[in-house]
């Protein structure tokens, strides 16, 4: 459902393969719409067996630091509830703003909504930093995915490593 305001329209709609859930987001993510990519996303988070979030970004036109708040919240939940999160179709505006706060590195990325399904299907659901046991402080490079060069399990020590 579209929300206009003076200049922002956003498309927020997302789809359940299996374990997975795909939320395509289109159009202006800034203060006037977050909501409704908060809204969509606060029903994924209530929808047991979910064990992979795919955010397709790829028709996104605009992401102001709001919009970027909401991704960071978005991927610190995935990790708190060890629901992996990955970004498809990064380009543009977004890629840029993950660029220079340099987080481009801290989130999974994939070119196409299908090459991340299929990439998590064949590695299953992001494993814990801890191994399962809280304040094992294991290995962290323990919860690293394949293919993504970083370790998406621990998002200000990554951001601050680059």
């Amino acid at each position: 459902m579209p929300v206009s305001g003076p200049r922002s329209t956003l498309k927020v709609a997302s789809a359940v393969h299996g374990a997975a859930v795909v939320v395509r987001v289109e159009g202006d993510l800034d203060a006037g719409t977050v909501h409704l990519l908060h809204g969509e996303l606060d029903r994924v988070w209530e929808s047991p067996g979910t064990s992979v979030l795919v955010i397709d970004v790829a028709e996104l036109e605009f992401c102001d630091s709001r919009g970027l708040s909401e991704l960071i919240s978005a991927l610190q939940r995935g990790q708190a509830m060890n629901v992996r999160l990955i970004l498809s179709g990064v380009q543009g505006v977004l890629r840029r703003v993950l660029t220079i706060t340099g987080l481009r590195n801290v989130f999974e990325q994939h070119p196409s909504v299908a090459e991340a399904l299929r990439l998590a299907a064949d590695a299953g659901p992001r494993h814990s930093r801890s191994g399962g046991e809280p304040g094992s402080g294991s290995d962290p490079g323990s919860g690293s995915d394949p293919g993504s060069g970083s370790d998406p399990g621990g998002l200000y020590e990554t951001a601050g490593d680059r």
